[in-house]
C-alpha cells in the first residue's frame, strides 16, 4: 500500500514538474522569435502603420521576424494575456479599466491622436459641448472610447457623468445604427469613430461638436497606442524594440505621406473607402508616435476616470501608469527630426 501511495505521489509530482515546464517561455534564441502581430478584422486608418510597416519593409530595416495574425479588437486584452498575440493597438481610453482591474500588459508607444468626434444634427440647437447637458447620446456601447472620451470631456465642463450625478443620458445601439438614429432624431448627439465620423460630417448629415483631433482639451493627447504582451516585453524585449521602432518609423512615414498612405491602403484592400476621403481624414490626425507621451496619456485618462469614478478611488494611479508604461532601450522618443 505504502509503495502504492508513494508512486501516485512521484506520478503527480512529475506532472507538475511537466506541466511548470510547459508553462515557461519555451527556449527561442531572440533574433528567431517571431513576434505574433495583432491586427484587427475591421482595421480602420488607426492601424495605418502597421500596414506600412509591411508594405514599405520597416519590419525587415529591423531584422524582426513576424506573423499577422487577425483578431476581433474586442479580444484584444485576453488574446494578449493568454499569449495568442504579443501585440496590438487599441484606443488607450478603452483600456483604463482592464488595467484598473489588474490587465497586466506594456505601453511602449503613443501612436496618433484624433479620431474620435461627437455629432449632432445640422439643424441642432446644441451649438457648444455645454449644451449636451440634459441630452441623449447615442453610442456603440458604455465601454467604448467615444463614450469615454465624452464622459472626460463633459466631466472637464462640470457636467455629471458618473452614476450618481448622471446628467446626460445614454442610449445604445450598433454602431452602423447610430447615424439612422441621429437622423430620425431618437438621440441629439452621437459618440462615434472616424471614417464614419467624418462621413457623415461631410454629407451635410452630421455637425461636429467635440473633436478628439482638435478641441484644446483632447487634441495634444495620444488615443491610439501600441500594447504588447507582459510575455513579450519579459522574454523578448530586444524584439518588441525592434517592432515598436518599425511602427515608430512607419507612423512618420504616415504622417508625411497621407495620400500615398491613404491610395496604398486601399489598393491593397487594407482598408475600404474612397482613397482621397482617407487622406483627409489622415490629415486630421497626428502619428507623431512619441514614447513619455504615451506615459502622460495612461496618467492622465486613468485620473479623469477615476474623477468621474469609472476607476475606483482605491486604485494608485501613479503604480498603474507606472506598471503599464514601459520605456524600451534603443527606442527613440520620436521619429521627428
Amino acid at each position: 500500500m505504502k509503495k502504492r501511495i508513494f508512486v501516485f505521489f512521484l506520478t503527480c509530482i512529475t506532472l507538475w514538474g511537466v506541466q511548470a515546464k510547459g508553462a515557461q517561455e519555451p527556449s527561442v534564441k531572440e533574433a528567431d522569435y517571431a513576434i505574433k502581430v495583432g491586427i484587427s478584422i475591421t482595421a480602420g486608418l488607426c492601424s495605418a502603420p502597421f500596414f506600412i510597416a509591411r508594405e514599405k519593409g520597416y519590419y525587415e530595416e529591423e531584422g524582426l521576424t513576424y506573423e499577422e495574425i487577425k483578431i476581433d479588437s474586442g479580444q484584444a486584452s485576453q488574446l494578449l494575456t493568454t499569449g495568442q498575440i504579443d501585440v496590438t493597438n487599441n484606443l488607450l481610453a478603452t483600456l483604463i479599466q482592464p488595467l484598473a482591474n489588474g490587465l497586466d500588459v506594456k505601453i511602449p508607444l503613443g501612436l496618433h491622436t484624433g479620431c474620435i468626434k461627437v455629432l449632432v444634427r445640422p439643424d441642432s440647437d446644441i451649438k457648444t459641448p455645454g449644451d449636451l447637458k440634459g441630452k441623449r447620446i447615442g453610442t456603440s456601447s458604455m465601454n467604448a472610447s467615444g463614450t469615454v472620451i465624452t464622459q472626460r470631456y463633459l466631466a472637464e465642463l462640470g457636467i455629471g457623468v458618473s452614476t450618481d450625478n448622471l446628467e446626460v443620458e445614454w442610449l445604445i445601439y450598433p454602431t452602423t445604427e447610430l447615424p439612422l438614429a441621429l437622423e430620425r432624431d431618437q438621440v441629439d448627439a452621437i459618440a462615434i469613430n472616424d471614417p464614419t465620423a467624418w462621413i457623415i460630417e461631410n454629407e451635410g448629415k452630421g455637425r461636429v461638436i467635440i473633436n478628439s483631433a482638435t478641441d484644446e482639451y483632447l487634441k495634444d493627447e495620444f488615443c491610439c497606442v501600441i500594447v504588447a504582451s507582459n510575455r513579450v516585453f519579459e522574454n523578448h524585449p530586444e524584439t518588441l524594440a525592434k517592432f515598436t521602432r518599425a511602427i515608430q518609423k512607419a507612423a512618420w512615414y504616415v504622417q508625411e505621406n497621407q495620400e500615398e498612405t491613404a491610395r496604398l491602403m486601399e489598393e491593397k484592400k487594407y482598408v475600404a473607402g474612397d482613397p482621397q476621403v482617407n487622406a483627409q481624414i489622415l490629415k486630421t490626425y497626428n502619428y507623431r508616435a512619441a514614447v513619455k507621451e504615451a506615459e502622460s496619456a495612461i496618467s492622465r485618462n486613468a485620473r479623469d476616470l477615476q474623477r468621474i469614478k469609472l476607476v475606483d478611488a482605491s486604485v494608485d494611479v501613479e503604480a498603474l501608469t507606472k506598471n503599464t508604461f514601459v520605456a524600451l532601450p534603443g527606442v527613440p522618443e520620436s521619429p521627428y527630426k
